[in-house]
């Protein structure tokens, strides 16, 4: 009775308060499906519709929900601030299992990055094991204050110095810790609030009502209303003032964020404990810096990864590989990778090709390496046991790599594409690691592919968690599911949650599988290559780009998705992932031939650009369609020309963490008209591009942000500024513009990357107002390992005073001897040259028509030495 009467009370005093709690300052006390106004007072909850038409929760907690300070005050320690925080009601919350105890640190890591985390005070639990490491003393200065409230509950602020912007405020409610239930919410600064991942968005700027993302890998199509791949529970917020912060939650366990009007957010999750990390900026390129800085950065890719690619599941025989191949050359069209899918493997088993079907196989690579071309092969973490001659199986039990049952010990179950059951590496060991890296260095030396595609790594199962099921227990069947979409919850197309792995129970580490998996198969790549090479995953985690690159997986031959696929490739350089792309024309469905060619338009621009799609659809690689043919082969050249450009941008991201594929307002922060476009790109802060995304359009209306714009085609200036422009867009044209205030490297482009990096450079110098422009080349030979980066060539380029100048930053790698800077381009000149000064010796001519001039000296420019050029005018 006293319980009872205990819970009449928190509804009575809560609604006694209601008239205090707009919709949008609600959070939701029954997140879980088939609310009635009964489980939502038995929670202690207030039950009322909605004031408003919105999607506001019905069951909402009271304002006095949450945790108190246990004693007097916040205590400073070293790093930051500590105290113990004590439940403020003693009825359970949500599902029971309530810590009552809480542990809240609090470190200044960084100038710029802040640490609070959540823990019970007196039980062990999972946190994720990748280190992010801190500062040995706390910083002298910081970006950021944090400040503490006491009533109703505790609460805690993150406020930004300079602005007395509050960019986290826990006041909004709803702290939870429990065993299989944490939440923290927060009012937000700014609706502009972008990132949480992996998902299909309809837009790059989230929708506030009151939506919910769920973050679980999944095997699944793309769909707007679906968790898909990778997990990333990291969001980005441009603030009302043009500043930027982020937030990670460290956490790898499942999880659900809504977003309210308030501007609010939600944070549940079903595991773990709650780790938070603040980064702030203050530009939206510093907050990414300091996330890739805090979690690791991708390697400056293999320069062959940033040509075409060509792939499809479907292939039936070495000749399909050959006729694609070839046709594709016959085209024109510059091509450095040929992939295969499963196709080629011996009934679908990891570390084997079909003898009979594909017998030719390596010497079709042996060809296609003879063409200084590249070929990528692909593995799936599932290994079959029904195989009667299979040492890879055989020495992998032996060893004991496999995921366990948790009730038997025995490997556990699933059936992926073999005839016969599979078994799941636990990759989380090290000797499982050390047994997938020596097969996939013995598998190279039958087939020697010279890239790895890691897919079906969620990871993925045909059957519902196990062959033999799963138990019925609290992991399997947690109280709170998030992504209740799923039909058979959390085991849904994966393994049991109660499965174990070396590193702890699959419940805890479902997400991370297609990272420990990424880890050790970088490992193998780079020793069996002893080069760069490429390592694409189709599942990612934080921090994953250190060891692999993505695609955004198995799309639609469909229009829209074309919009889908800039937004997904931009969350992603967000996340840390700079070498991205969608397959080109689409996975599913059969090609449309105006829709593929302006696809390829759009994927020439993908940091990570291959033509892919499923077996069952007719072919699509560009070849085999003369009128798409045209198109690839035309923007195909234009791409493999600003390969130097790109390749310079992926070492700017090694370096200094900053993004390839670019928002807007990534560069224009304080525009608002750039805070929603999600149809335009950059490639880093120099080259603009605007595709065609809809049927039957030959014009593009385009935003260009207030700077000087310069059309690459016709190399006119551009008269608007800060406005939409009506560009012109035949189906033969991508849209491109050139920023001034710019130096853009480029070359001639050739039918590999191999052959186009002979070519000489060409500089594309664009003027701002001021007549300056700076730009980088970062060169070396393209492949070689090199950890420290040490060994590389760094060239930097400036206009100033009207004169150019070449400034060698670094030169210890002999591959920039062999360049000749052969072409200068200004666009931009203030008036007619009338004398150029380079150097004393060489005689330059020029072709000058309005405001561009093009340059050619009969000395050709030697970037690995110092340089200038001296422009005179007529008065």
């Amino acid at each position: 009775m006293k319980a009872f009467c205990g819970v009449i009370w928190v509804v009575t005093l809560a609604l006694s308060k209601a008239q205090s709690l707009t919709d949008s300052d609600r959070v939701d006390c029954h997140p879980d499906p088939n609310v009635t106004q009964a489980r939502c007072e038995q929670r202690g909850c207030i039950f009322e519709p909605p004031l408003g038409s919105g999607r506001a929760p019905v069951c909402y907690l009271p304002p006095f929900y949450g945790y108190r300070l246990q004693g007097d005050e916040v205590l400073p320690t070293d790093l930051g601030f500590e105290a113990i925080l004590e439940r403020n009601l003693a009825e359970s919350s949500y599902f029971g299992q309530d810590f009552s105890l809480v542990r809240f640190e609090v470190e200044f890591q960084t100038e710029s990055r802040l640490r609070v985390k959540l823990s019970p005070l007196s039980a062990e639990r999972y946190e994720v094991p990748i280190p992010i490491e801190r500062d040995s003393n706390r910083p002298q200065s910081t970006l950021y204050d944090v400040q503490f409230s006491y009533e109703p509950v505790f609460s805690f602020q993150v406020i930004r110095k300079s602005t007395g912007t509050i960019l986290f405020d826990s006041s909004y409610g709803g702290l939870t810790l429990s065993d299989q239930f944490l939440q923290i919410a927060s009012r937000l600064p700014s609706e502009n609030v972008y990132g949480l991942g992996e998902h299909e968005q309809p837009s790059f700027k989230h929708d506030l009502n009151w939506k919910t993302w769920t973050m679980f890998a999944r095997d699944v199509s793309p769909n707007p209303e679906l968790n898909l791949y990778g997990t990333h529970p990291y969001y980005t917020v441009l603030e009302n003032d043009g500043n930027a912060h982020s937030v990670l939650f460290k956490n790898s366990n499942a999880a659900d964020v809504t977003l309210t009007p308030k501007p609010g957010l939600v944070y549940r999750t079903i595991g773990g404990v709650l780790d938070l990390y603040f980064f702030l900026g203050p530009t939206p390129e510093n907050v990414v810096q300091q996330y890739t800085g805090a979690l690791g950065r991708h390697q400056v890719p293999a320069y062959w990864s940033l040509g075409f690619h060509i792939c499809r599941w479907g292939y039936e025989s070495t000749q399909d590989l050959r006729e694609v191949y070839q046709r594709t050359l016959a085209a024109e069209i510059p091509l450095d990778g040929q992939w295969s899918d499963i196709d080629i493997m011996d009934r679908k088993v990891d570390f084997t090709y079909d003898k009979e079907r594909f017998g030719d196989l390596p010497d079709f690579i042996q060809d296609v390496h003879n063409d200084g071309r590249r070929f990528v092969a692909i593995l799936d973490p599932g290994i079959p046991t029904g195989e009667s001659d299979y040492p890879a199986f055989e020495e992998g039990s032996t060893l004991d790599v496999w995921v366990k049952e948790a009730q038997t010990g025995l490997p556990i179950q699933g059936m992926v594409w073999p005839d016969s059951p599979v078994y799941y590496p636990d990759f989380t060991s090290p000797i499982t690691r050390d047994w997938w890296v020596k097969w996939i260095k013995a598998w190279r030396q039958e087939v020697p592919w010279d890239g790895l595609w890691i897919d079906m790594n969620e990871p993925a199962n045909f059957e519902q968690g196990s062959l033999n099921g799963c138990e019925e227990n609290m992991w399997n069947n947690p109280p709170y599911v998030p992504g209740a979409n799923a039909s058979f919850g959390l085991i849904t197309k994966t393994l049991c949650m109660d499965a174990q792995h070396a590193g702890g129970s699959h419940y805890d580490t479902h997400s991370m599988y297609g990272w420990w998996e990424a880890v050790a198969s970088f490992q193998a790549v780079q020793e069996a290559t002893d080069q760069r090479s490429l390592v694409l995953s189709r599942s990612t985690f934080i921090g994953g780009a250190k060891y692999a690159s993505h695609w955004l997986g198995d799309n639609f031959a469909e229009w829209d998705n074309l919009k889908y696929s800039i937004i997904g490739i931009l969350q992603f350089n967000q996340f840390g992932f700079p070498l991205v792309g969608a397959d080109i024309c689409g996975f599913n469905g059969d090609y449309d031939p105006e829709m593929c060619a302006r696809w390829h338009q759009l994927g020439a621009f993908y940091p990570f650009a291959r033509n892919h799609n499923s077996i069952g659809n007719v072919d699509q690689d560009p070849g085999v369609d003369p009128f798409v043919a045209s198109i690839a082969k035309t923007v195909m050249e234009i791409r493999y020309a600003f390969l130097p450009y790109l390749y310079s941008l992926f070492y700017e991201h090694t370096q200094h963490g900053s993004t390839v594929f670019r928002p807007l307002w990534h560069e224009f922060p304080q525009d608002v008209t750039t805070w929603t476009i999600d149809e335009q790109f950059l490639w880093g802060n120099a080259l603009l591009v605007s595709p065609v995304l809809r049927p039957g359009e030959v014009s593009v209306s385009a935003y260009l942000p207030e700077a000087r714009w310069f059309d690459f085609y016709t190399t006119e200036e551009s008269d608007v500024r800060g406005n939409f422009s009506n560009l012109d867009a035949p189906i033969e044209k991508l849209p491109l513009h050139i920023r001034g205030g710019t130096i853009i490297p480029t070359q001639a482009s050739a039918l590999s990357t191999e052959m186009a990096r002979k070519n000489d450079l060409h500089l594309l110098v664009s003027l701002d107002e001021n007549q300056e422009a700076e730009g980088v080349l970062y060169w070396d030979d393209g492949q070689s390992l090199d950890p420290s980066w040490a060994k590389h060539a760094k060239v930097a380029f400036t206009y100033s005073n009207n004169q150019l100048n070449g400034t060698v930053v670094k030169n210890d790698h002999s591959a920039l001897n062999d360049l000749q800077i052969g072409k200068v381009s200004f666009y931009g000149l203030p008036t007619i040259i009338a004398r150029i000064r380079f150097p004393e010796e060489s005689r330059c001519d020029w072709n000058q028509t309005f405001a561009f001039t093009q340059v050619e000296c009969s000395e050709k420019i030697n970037p690995a030495a110092d340089w200038s050029m001296e422009l005179f005018f007529y008065c």
